[in-house]
């Protein structure tokens, strides 16, 4: 049964226009109030009468019974009361672009009723082509469309709009997952020399002992950094949400951490601050004024697929293999497993909330690391044996 409506007056730039706001019963999922809006031209009277039917169309369950309402408008519906208020900027964002690009053009026009597996089967198999670019999709992009698919019907069912879910019992492409670039002792010593006296010779240094995402560390503020104790707070994350620069809090709790710093790491950071602050004296109002470590040496916070690129130059210059920006997380942990870290600590380092995620990375040892063990291995086995 609907609660209540209202109606408020809005100014507009050809006069005047009425929104209708309807009162809805709690989501009995997710316990949260649902109201639904709809703006109407006219006088007050039209709007007064058009939100008594829309009041009558919404308790007779037209999002439930109406066979008419399509998978636009419903996954419309999904993202606004399911996702919009639950998840992150970055991870909505992700969702609107599956939807735009892949959900919409090819199934949207189609009612949620009318959908079955045998569709759903047929979407999956054509998503080998993008149908926005015309290019081959990865498994891995296929899955996450089918996922968000999925999600919306999964809702659906629970809505009482369709009886099952038409996503279930779906083949899904088999990709070989990325395998991460691991440099040995040579390269690492490598890569650090060629840093040295560049732009990325302090992001390199806090990548390899810090081990922190790529947000992470542009996110990392002055005011992070504890001088005396020689540690630093990791409490925000720097993204990119439609071309825009946002800054979020950790995913997990296990985000939040504070990290012990190396000495000469420390030197370093002291050196790069008293640099910013003779930028500042230097350039005056042309100083873009921010508390980020990591910027440009005008002040311009540095924008986060610009740091990747730098380093793949980086990588270029000096001959070494291209790596993501993300593995140099892996090369920290993987120097963590070389000095006898502890999986525990390496966890709680790199801020992974499931350990299964760092035993993952911790079997990318390193190649010396992977020769010692066999080496000693082999000490043990054929310690009282002539071979």
């Amino acid at each position: 049964m609907i609660t209540s409506g209202s109606i408020r007056k809005r100014k507009t730039d050809k006069g005047y226009s009425w929104q209708i706001t309807i009162e809805l019963p709690k989501d009995p999922i997710t316990g949260k109030r649902v109201r639904r809006y709809r703006t109407i031209e006219g006088t007050k009277k039209e709007a007064e009468k058009a939100m008594q039917q829309y009041i009558r169309e919404l308790e007779k369950g037209y999002y439930v019974t109406d066979t008419k309402i399509t998978i636009a408008e419903w996954i419309d519906t999904w993202l606004e009361v399911y996702i919009e208020p639950n998840v992150s900027p970055t991870t909505l964002s992700r969702y609107q672009g599956m939807i735009k690009r892949y959900i919409k053009p090819l199934l949207g026009h189609l009612q949620v009723q009318e959908l079955c597996t045998l569709a759903v089967q047929t979407w999956v198999n054509n998503l080998k082509i993008s149908p926005s670019s015309g290019k081959p999709m990865s498994a891995a992009t296929i899955k996450h469309a089918y996922h968000v698919l999925k999600g919306s019907m999964d809702k659906a069912v629970l809505a009482g709009i369709i009886p099952r879910s038409p996503c279930t019992g779906i083949m899904l492409p088999k990709g070989q997952k990325k395998e991460a670039v691991v440099y040995d002792e040579a390269q690492i010593k490598q890569l650090l020399a060629a840093a040295r006296g560049t732009d990325m010779e302090l992001v390199i240094d806090m990548e390899l002992c810090l081990g922190l995402r790529r947000g992470e560390l542009l996110g990392l503020e002055w005011g992070d950094i504890d001088w005396d104790k020689n540690q630093v707070k990791i409490i925000r994350n720097r993204v990119v949400v439609n071309s825009k620069s946002v800054v979020k809090e950790p995913k997990t709790a296990s985000g939040f951490r504070t990290l012990d710093v190396p000495a000469p790491l420390m030197q370093k950071l002291r050196k790069r601050k008293l640099e910013c602050a003779a930028n500042r004296m230097k350039l005056g109002r042309n100083y873009i004024v921010s508390d980020y470590v990591i910027v440009h040496d005008d002040g311009k916070p540095i924008y986060p697929e610009y740091l990747s690129q730098m380093l793949t130059k980086l990588q270029d210059r000096c001959g070494l293999p291209r790596c993501r920006f993300h593995d140099l997380r892996h090369l920290c942990a993987s120097i963590m497993l070389l000095q006898g870290v502890n999986v525990k600590v390496a966890q709680e380092r790199l801020g992974h909330a499931d350990i299964s995620t760092t035993l993952n990375i911790y079997s990318h040892v390193l190649p010396s690391s992977a020769k010692e063990a066999a080496e000693k291995i082999g000490q043990l086995v054929y310690k009282d044996q002539a071979v």
